[in-house]
């Protein structure tokens, strides 16, 4: 299984939807055992989509992410995990340690940190409702 982060200048980008490089990681184990970086050259957003899937992909970590992008990304069996926000390689060490959950990596206005008016606003928790990983991902 690979996981795939999309990155700009060392840092997770902060929209995957206009992102052209991925840093892919194979992980068995909690350790890594292969990593590559690989640029998505496609224009279309089903042509990055089919990238991910060729390289065997199981898990996109990304900033934000358009709700069609979202979809189409999953409707190919990749898990995604969104509005991730820091340095890749602290990122990447997170997310094999277990911790990337931590509100430390979420993206400005996620998580229920975003206020209105004084009042706090309901918004979808981003990292810390994901629905438990099928291929034993989560830790």
């Amino acid at each position: 299984m690979n996981a795939a982060f999309a990155y700009w200048q060392q840092r997770i980008a902060p929209v995957f939807d206009t992102a052209r490089q991925i840093h892919l990681v194979e992980a068995a184990g909690g350790r890594i055992t292969g990593h590559s970086d690989v640029t998505l050259t496609g224009e279309l957003p089903v042509q990055k989509v089919l990238k991910l899937v060729e390289l065997g992909v199981g898990m996109l970590i990304c900033g934000a992410i358009s709700r069609p992008m979202h979809d189409l990304v999953e409707a190919y069996g990749i898990k995604v995990f969104p509005f991730v926000t820091g340095d890749l390689g602290e990122v990447v060490q997170a997310w094999l340690d277990g911790s990337l959950r931590r509100d430390v990596y979420a993206m400005p206005g996620c998580c229920g940190r975003r206020r209105r008016r004084g009042r706090q606003r309901k918004v979808r928790r981003c990292l810390g409702e994901i629905e438990p990983d099928p291929w034993g991902w989560d830790r």
